[in-house]
C-alpha cells in the first residue's frame, strides 16, 4: 500500500476477499488488535469517500486516535494494516492449497519424532496427488513426500530396495524436466518479440534434454503428456515441421483423461503462438493450417482461455486477423459475434470496433467502416499502429493522398519516438510504410511505368518477413501491373 493511498486497500484485495478480510479480522482465534478491527470497519462503512478522496488517512485515523494523536501512531496503524492483509493472503493461500499444507505436516510430525504419524499421512497424500493432472507442481510435490519418505527409512533396510528412492529420483527428473522446457520457450518467445543489445539467453542443456527425450520418448509419453508437449514445442521450434504440428495436435486431441481443460487450452495457445511465429517470418503457408486450428478449437470450447468464459484481448486479435486475411468473411462475422462481448480486458472495445471496422472494409462498405475505426482511441501502440495502418489501406483505395501521406509521416514519427516498441512491432510498422509510400507514389502517377512496378513486385516477393496486410499489398501491385 502506498504511503498516501489508503484506497489501494481496495485493489490489493476484490470484493471477495475484502468480505474474507473482514471476517479473518472479526475471528477471535487471529488476535487481530481492536484498531485493525475499528480501522476496517470505517473502511468498509466510508469505502465511497475513501476511493472518492473526500477521506484522507488522517481523517479515518481520527475515528480511532484521540485528538493530537501522533503521525508516527497513524503511520504504525497502517503499517500494521498491512501486516494483516498480508497475513490474511497467506492464510487464504494455505487454505486454497490443502496439499502443500499437509507435506509441512508430514515434515513437523517427522521432525518431532512421530514417524508412525508423518508416514501415515505420507501415504494417505501420495494418493491424492496421484488423482492430479500432469504438472510441474504436481512432480515436486510428489517429490518432496518421496523424500520424507526416504529421511525416515530404517538403518536396518537400506540394503532392500527402496520403491520412495525410485519414485524421489523420478518426479525430481520430471520436475526439472517441465521447468526446463518451459524456460527453454520462454526464452525463445523473449528474444523472438524483444531486442536485447549484446545479450542472449543460455539455453544450458537444451539439446542433451531434447536428447533424453527422443531415446525416451515411448515413456514419457505414457507418463508425462506436459514434457512430451512441450518438447514437441521446442522441436518445432527448431524447424518448421508441418507433420509435426500435427502430431502434436492429434496426442493433445487424445490426452482428454489427464490433462484438465485449463492445460489443454493452454497447450493449444501454445500452438497458435507458434503457428504466428511462423507466419510473421514470412512462411505463409502455416495460415490455413492456423485458421483450421482455430475452428477446431472453437468447436470444442477452447478459445476461451483455460475454459473461464473469457477470451484474451490478443487471441481475439490473432483469430479474427487470420480470419480476414484468408477472406474468410462469414467464419470472421460468426467469431465477432461469439466471443466480441467475452474479451476479458479494459480495452475491449477498441479490438471490437478495429475488427469489425476490417469486416465491413472487405465487404466493401467503406462508410461503415471508417465508423468503426473513428471508435478507437490510441491508448496502446497495438491498436494505434493497427489503427493507423488499417486507415492507410482506406485511403489508398479511396485516392486521398495527402491524407495518406500525413497518416504515413504521423506513424513513422511515432515508431521511431516510442522506444520501448518491440522490435517486431516496429520493423512491420516500417516495412508496411515503405511500401505504402512506392504504391502512392505509383498511383499519383496513374500506375507509373512497368519498370518502376517490376521492381517493387520483385523487392516484396523477396522480402519474406511478415508485413502488415501482406495480401493486400500484394493485391494492389498486381492491379497496377495489370493496368
Amino acid at each position: 500500500m502506498k504511503k498516501n493511498e489508503i484506497s489501494e486497500i481496495y485493489s490489493n484485495l476484490d470484493e471477495r476477499e475484502f468480505r474474507r478480510f473482514g471476517e479473518y479480522v472479526h475471528a477471535p482465534f487471529f488476535g487481530v488488535p481492536d484498531r485493525i478491527v475499528k480501522l476496517y470497519d470505517i473502511l468498509c462503512a466510508k469505502k465511497k469517500d475513501v476511493l472518492s478522496g473526500k477521506l484522507s488517512r488522517k481523517d479515518i485515523a481520527a475515528g480511532i486516535f484521540k485528538a493530537g494523536a501522533a503521525d508516527t501512531s497513524m503511520r504504525k496503524l497502517y503499517s500494521d494494516l498491512n501486516k494483516e492483509i498480508e497475513n490474511f493472503l497467506k492464510y487464504e493461500y494455505s487454505k486454497k492449497h490443502k496439499l502443500p499444507g499437509e507435506a509441512w505436516l508430514i515434515k513437523h510430525f517427522r521432525e518431532t519424532g512421530n514417524f508412525t504419524k508423518a508416514k501415515q499421512l505420507a501415504n494417505a497424500l501420495q494418493k491424492e496427488l496421484l488423482k492430479l493432472p500432469p504438472h510441474e507442481d504436481t512432480y515436486k510435490l510428489m517429490q518432496e513426500v518421496d523424500s520424507e519418505l526416504n529421511i525416515m527409512e530404517e538403518a536396518s533396510e537400506f540394503h532392500k530396495y527402496s520403491k520412495d528412492l525410485q519414485n524421489e529420483s523420478d518426479n525430481l527428473d520430471a520436475f526439472y524436466l517441465s521447468r526446463k522446457l518451459y524456460l527453454f520457450q520462454l526464452m525463445y518467445s523473449k528474444e523472438k518479440l524483444n531486442s536485447f543489445v549484446g545479450m542472449k539467453y543460455s539455453a544450458n542443456m537444451l539439446g542433451g534434454i531434447l536428447e533424453y527425450i527422443e531415446e525416451n520418448q515411448t515413456d514419457i509419453k505414457k507418463k508425462y503428456p506436459d514434457i512430451f508437449l512441450k518438447y514437441l514445442m521446442l522441436k518445432m521450434l527448431g524447424a518448421a515441421n508441418e507433420e509435426m504440428i500435427l502430431e502434436y495436435r492429434e496426442y493433445l486431441d487424445s490426452e482428454d483423461n489427464r490433462l484438465t481443460l485449463e492445460q489443454k487450452s493452454d497447450f493449444f495457445s501454445d500452438l497458435y503462438n507458434y503457428l504466428t511465429i511462423r507466419i510473421a517470418d514470412g512462411d505463409h503457408r502455416f495460415r490455413k493450417p492456423l485458421l483450421a486450428l482455430y475452428k477446431h478449437l472453437d468447436e470444442h470450447g477452447l478459445l476461451f482461455d483455460s475454459g473461464k468464459g473469457k477470451i484474451h484481448l490478443y487471441t481475439y486479435k490473432q483469430v479474427l486477423d487470420t480470419a480476414i486475411n484468408l477472406k474468410d468473411m462469414q467464419w470472421a462475422e460468426y467469431f465477432a459475434g461469439k466471443y466480441s462481448a467475452a474479451i476479458g480486458d479494459a480495452n475491449r472495445k477498441n479490438i471490437v470496433n478495429l475488427g469489425y471496422a476490417k469486416i465491413y472494409y472487405f465487404k466493401g462498405d467503406m462508410k461503415t467502416a471508417r465508423q468503426y475505426l473513428a471508435k478507437v482511441d490510441y491508448r496502446d501502440f497495438i491498436h494505434y499502429l493497427d489503427s493507423k495502418m488499417f486507415l492507410l489501406c482506406i485511403e489508398y483505395d479511396c485516392g486521398n493522398y495527402d491524407e495518406g501521406e500525413h497518416i504515413m509521416d504521423a506513424t513513422l514519427k511515432y515508431i521511431k519516438n516510442n522506444k520501448d516498441l518491440p522490435e517486431l512491432n516496429y520493423n512491420n510498422s516500417a516495412r508496411f510504410i515503405k511500401y505504402m509510400k512506392k504504391l502512392f507514389k505509383l498511383k499519383e502517377t496513374d500506375g507509373g511505368d512497368d519498370f518502376e512496378i517490376g521492381r517493387l513486385q520483385k523487392e516484396f516477393d523477396a522480402d519474406k518477413g511478415f508485413i502488415y496486410a501482406g495480401n493486400w499489398l500484394r493485391e494492389q501491385i498486381t492491379e497496377l501491373r495489370s493496368k
